[in-house]
């Protein structure tokens, strides 16, 4: 399989994340894509990663918890927008999920209802929320991805711009 896998300098160089206060930004360069190598199905440039075709979509990364404010929480989402060609999407939606100390949280969100072209945020209307632990060792990490594996359907023109990490309280 030619999997992308995202660049480990993610906390190193500014074209992979930049952190501003208490929100991070990370590139898709520092994202792990299935099939992001292949260029029948992605097209990962240091901007964005663009959705080609796949049936099997699953973008998933990394951030050290050392890197947030233990006892904090943030919230996680997806700046997306979809191409006027997007096909695939109806009655597919994507999940959004999040792992912390072995704890899976996902929320939903239903691509077809995005008008095209514009950015977007998702999760929209509901936020996808962890709370960094109080006793998060130095090498602990948030997990978190982007998913729609389930309905075996294929799917295209989504953009991924960037990842948000905010800090919520």
């Amino acid at each position: 399989m030619s999997h992308y896998k995202g660049s480990e300098r993610v906390l190193e160089e500014p074209a992979y994340s930049t952190k501003v206060g208490d929100t991070v930004t990370i590139k898709p360069q520092a994202l792990d894509i299935i099939w992001g190598k292949d260029n029948r199905y992605w097209r990962v440039t240091q901007d964005e990663a663009e959705l080609l075709q796949v049936c099997w979509l699953e973008v998933t990364g990394s951030y050290p918890f050392n890197r947030l404010t233990k006892g904090a929480t943030y919230k996680v989402t997806f700046n997306v927008k979809t191409k006027p060609d997007a096909f695939g999407w109806s009655d597919s939606p994507v999940y959004l999920m999040v792992k912390v100390d072995g704890k899976y949280t996902w929320k939903k969100a239903d691509l077809s209802q995005l008008k095209n072209n514009m950015e977007t945020n998702i999760p929209a209307g509901t936020t996808l929320t962890f709370t960094v632990p109080a006793n998060a060792k130095d090498q602990d990490n948030l997990t978190f991805g982007l998913y729609e594996i389930w309905r075996g359907r294929w799917k295209g023109g989504l953009v991924i711009k960037h990842v948000t990490i905010e800090r919520s309280n």
